[in-house]
């Protein structure tokens, strides 16, 4: 004898489930379909990171990797592999990473105090935000690279390659900028208060609204440097090279300009109240509106200098040279052109 099947409908209705009940009860097997998917995801995704550390702590090796967040804190990578790796936030504390290969690597926001990275390659890499006090980058290529808002305090970076990175708003007070090469790079914003500069080159750089209060830049080199209303108050600049650099509006009260050589210079309504400008060479440069008040101009080159209202009230000018300089009442002064 045939047996007779109850439609499905019908039979859920016998059980007292309407449609309604139904439906809701397919939303949330799906939903916690989705909820296990999601979870069994991430408990693959920890354990891939955890093997990819792994293989990174045993190979030194790891290109291409997402290591974001990862710790790694006191590890050793000396020479490792890390191209184009991926480590934003990443807690690499004391890290040793001597030697390694960084280049092109994201390095957002992570935390890299006390890390030695001396002699590594970080071309290009991304390093916005990190932290990186007290860090040895001695000798590292970092050309190319972004460090915008990074904080740099007291990092040794003595003869490193900076060329071409942006440094904007970057902390790097008190930091060792002995002989490096920062040519080309964009430091606007950027605190370099206390910094040690002998000899580096910032040839062409931007720093604009920079704080160099107290740098030491004795002999570096800063032609065509932009240094529009930066702050070298105090700073040292004995010996450098400032021609045609634009440090309009500058505040250099109280510096030392010694020997500078400031040819072609833009220093219109600039301050340099009490600087020391002796045997400076000033010759073509811009010095209309600057406040010269109480300055040392003993020895200093002003030929074709244009002084047109600038303040040298307290001011010996017999001790300086003149030749078709524009005086700041606009006669010219030719005393010096034998």
């Amino acid at each position: 004898m045939a047996i007779k099947r109850m439609p499905i409908l019908k039979r859920v209705a016998a059980l007292g489930i309407d449609r309604r009940d139904l439906r809701a009860f397919s939303i949330l097997a799906v939903f916690f379909g989705v909820l296990i998917a999601l979870a069994g995801s991430r408990v693959f995704s920890h354990a891939a990171k955890a093997d990819r550390l792994n293989h990174l702590l045993n190979s030194k090796s790891c290109s291409k990797c997402d290591l974001d967040d990862a710790h790694l804190e006191n590890a050793n990578l000396e020479g490792a592999i890390l191209k184009n790796t991926s480590l934003r936030r990443a807690h690499l504390s004391q890290i040793n990473l001597r030697s390694a290969n960084l280049a092109s690597a994201i390095l957002s926001e992570a935390d890299l105090t006390e890390a030695n990275l001396s002699d590594a390659t970080l071309g290009e890499a991304i390093l916005n935000g990190s932290i990186l006090k007290n860090a040895n980058l001695s000798d590292a290529d970092l050309s190319g690279a972004y460090l915008g808002d990074s904080t740099l305090q007291n990092a040794n970076l003595s003869n490193a390659d900076l060329s071409n990175t942006n440094l904007s708003r970057v902390d790097l007070s008190n930091a060792n900028l002995r002989d490096t090469d920062l040519s080309n790079a964009d430091l606007s914003r950027a605190d370099l208060r206390i910094a040690d500069l002998p000899r580096a080159d910032l040839g062409g750089a931007v720093l604009q609204k920079a704080k160099l209060n107290s740098a030491n830049l004795m002999r570096a080199n800063l032609s065509r440097v932009d240094l529009t209303r930066a702050n070298l108050s105090r700073s040292h600049l004995r010996d450098a090279n400032l021609g045609n650099a634009n440090l309009t509006r500058a505040d250099l009260r109280g510096a030392d300009l010694t020997d500078t050589y400031l040819g072609e210079a833009d220093l219109s309504n600039a301050d340099l109240r009490g600087a020391n400008l002796s045997g400076a060479n000033f010759s073509k440069a811009n010095l209309t509106g600057a406040n010269l008040r109480g300055a040392n101009l003993a020895g200093a080159n002003l030929r074709r200098a244009n002084l047109t209202d600038a303040d040298v009230t307290g001011v010996d000018l017999k001790v300086s040279r003149f030749c078709k300089t524009t005086m700041p009442d606009e006669t010219i002064n030719n005393q010096d052109c034998s």
